[in-house]
């Protein structure tokens, strides 16, 4: 296990080596040779102009401002999203009416893409926290409700008759048999929410919300400092990868064993 996660570690650091050697010289030979050097500076700063503005803009507490304004705003809609969607989709796995009546709402909005209610939310909200945390929770209600619904209906049905024959109540049955099943589909859910609440979030900030990280990219595009984009960028792959390999891959790996496996 050692030599294989020394051998994935040299070669992700080799990977990205070659790939900011290639970077720097599309970007001082003018995408090689396609278009003139001096033009290529500005549609592809090379490595060295991106990481000083990144020094820059951290130094000056402006990266972090607008980080933190985003953080926030997705860390409030993703919670409200999670509040309504784990208690629903339990209700809906176990109740048929419940399932009946939500069902319809959930076949008929589940498809629509979150940036598609920017527009209503700018209009019911304003330019504000208030438009950005509806995208957001809308967003990532239902991958969340979706897994949650899936996790429900896959539980053991012979663990739960075997708690009713013990004598165990409803509620006994969904905290002691129901969640700890849910568990690695709530993990799923969680993991492709905050995926569309960061998506959506940067694209409510580039066209009408201000502050965050979306505003900082659309800033740098509007004033032709690709560098400011690209840090943007940089920013939100770290962010997201700190999250995937500190939170969700021990989780997902601790509780994997959890899912019901399927009778063959």
């Amino acid at each position: 296990m050692e030599t294989q996660n020394l051998k994935r570690a040299w070669q992700g650091s080799l990977a990205i080596v070659v790939f900011f050697i290639v970077w720097h010289f599309a970007s001082v030979t003018g995408l090689f040779g396609r278009i003139s050097p001096e033009y290529s500076l500005l549609l592809l700063p090379p490595p060295k102009v991106v990481f000083t503005a990144l020094a820059r803009m951290a130094w000056s507490g402006y990266l972090w401002d607008q980080v933190s304004v985003s953080l926030v705003r997705v860390l409030i809609g993703f919670t409200l999203a999670a509040l309504i969607a784990v208690p629903l989709g339990i209700g809906m796995a176990l109740s048929p009416l419940v399932n009946n009546l939500t069902e319809p709402f959930v076949r008929i909005f589940s498809p629509i893409p979150g940036v598609a209610w920017i527009p209503l939310a700018i209009l019911w909200y304003g330019l504000g926290d208030e438009a950005a945390i509806f995208i957001i929770t809308v967003s990532s209600i239902f991958p969340i409700l979706l897994n949650t619904i899936q996790g429900g209906r896959d539980v053991d049905a012979h663990l739960v008759d075997a708690a009713r024959m013990l004598g165990a109540s409803r509620w006994q049955v969904i905290r002691r048999v129901m969640l700890p099943s849910l568990i690695p589909y709530l993990i799923t859910g969680f993991r492709t929410g905050l995926g569309f609440a960061w998506r959506v979030v940067i694209a409510a900030e580039m066209v009408g919300v201000p502050k965050g990280i979306g505003y900082m990219l659309a800033v740098g595009r509007s004033t032709g400092h690709t560098e400011i984009t690209i840090v943007t960028m940089i920013c939100l792959g770290v962010m997201m990868l700190i999250v995937e390999e500190l939170v969700f891959a021990p989780l997902e790996k601790r509780t994997s064993s959890w899912r019901r496996t399927p009778n063959v």
